[in-house]
């Protein structure tokens, strides 16, 4: 073959394999090592995590600085996974069927229940399971795939970080308390001096959790009569009603927790004889909270209207406020900075991986 043809076939294989090429980047968010992780699973995780965000807080995913945060740090997370996993496959780690299967069933426990928490029948449950696999556009072999990988990337962290922790000290964990109860007894409602944002936000928001369950709170019991979303007038006045029977049964002498047993639509709750647990100031609904701190031990509510329909409370226990004490929290507190360490390793542990690979990103200007 003299050396004209050769040219010419060469120009046809490069011109043949351009559109490919082209389609594969045009395909592809990011390239790790080599290794395309493709739109369509970039897609997967940015719509399932946009889900989330816009049931829980609609308000920040209507700012597009947010979507752009929340699309860019999952775009990462698919990069750090694939970094999990190669690291995995030099590690020769292995992922076994049974594995899998474990996590297929966790995986469907969760859908044993509605978003109202009733209960579904195995039928019903795994319909819903179904209908979420084809909402992500996934068959049955790419779920355990992505199961697979999923659990090869915690097996490398379990190996290469987990394993190697060492839990707080006694010290540690008494200095980390001092801190707290320092910016509690300051008032303060800003950012905590001498730390960085990450460790100021997390300071702050245990030292809310400590100073709530050390504040004055009581402890109740509940049947609700529920109303269902944009509830009419009419179905407003027949849950009305039927609250104002209850509480008539409850005034003849019937026992609360055999009420609520049999009566209330709040399934968790029911099947404790309407215990709610303690109610804190700031967290239940204004009219709830209201009622609640205002009854005294054994009193009972008349029907009280929330969002979710008519509660009627009664009020079983009260705790006066009280000052922080280390020794009760001491171990809620050893676990969250234990947690805390775990995460600062891992992310050292991943910026290694990082630093060492090649990684390009392609990250598309839409979902």
């Amino acid at each position: 073959m003299n050396s004209s043809v050769k040219v010419l076939i060469a120009a046809a294989l490069l011109a043949a394999s351009q559109p490919a090429a082209a389609k594969l980047l045009e395909d592809t968010v990011a390239v790790v090592n080599g290794t395309p992780i493709l739109l369509s699973e970039y897609q997967k995780e940015a719509g399932t995590a946009m889900d989330y965000w816009n049931k829980t807080n609609p308000a920040a995913m209507a700012d597009p600085a947010n979507l752009r945060k929340l699309r860019e740090s999952t775009l990462e997370q698919l990069i750090d996974r694939e970094l999990l996993v190669q690291e995995g496959a030099k590690m020769k780690l292995k992922v076994r069927e049974r594995e899998i299967d474990n996590a297929v069933d966790e995986i469907k426990a969760r859908f044993k229940k509605d978003e109202q928490g009733n209960n579904l029948s195995e039928a019903e449950a795994e319909a819903a399971f179904q209908k979420q696999l084809k909402g992500e556009g996934l068959d049955w072999g790419k779920f355990r795939e992505r199961l697979s990988r999923q659990i090869l990337a915690r097996k490398v962290i379990d190996e290469g970080v987990k394993a190697k922790m060492v839990p707080p000290t006694e010290a540690e964990t008494r200095a980390y308390f001092g801190k707290v109860q320092a910016y509690i007894e300051s008032k303060s409602t800003g950012a905590p001096k001498g730390m960085d944002e990450e460790e100021g936000m997390a300071l702050r928001e245990v030292a809310g959790q400590i100073k709530a369950l050390s504040s004055e709170h009581v402890r109740v019991q509940r049947v609700l009569i529920r109303l269902s979303p944009g509830a009419s007038e009419n179905e407003k006045k027949r849950a009305q009603k039927t609250a104002a029977d209850v509480k008539k049964r409850l005034d003849a002498g019937d026992d609360f927790a055999k009420v609520a047993k049999e009566d209330s639509e709040d399934p968790e709750s029911a099947a404790r004889g309407g215990d709610l647990g303690y109610i804190l100031r700031g967290v239940a609904p204004p009219e709830l909270e209201k009622a609640a701190f205002s009854l005294g031990v054994g009193d009972t509510s008349g029907p009280i209207f929330t969002e979710s329909g008519y509660n009627i409370i009664r009020v079983t226990e009260k705790r006066a406020a009280e000052k922080p004490a280390y020794e009760k929290f001491k171990d809620e507190l050893t676990n969250f900075l234990g947690g805390e360490g775990f995460q600062k390793k891992v992310e050292a542990f991943v910026k290694v991986l990082r630093d060492k690979a090649a990684i390009e990103r392609n990250l598309p200007t839409a979902p």
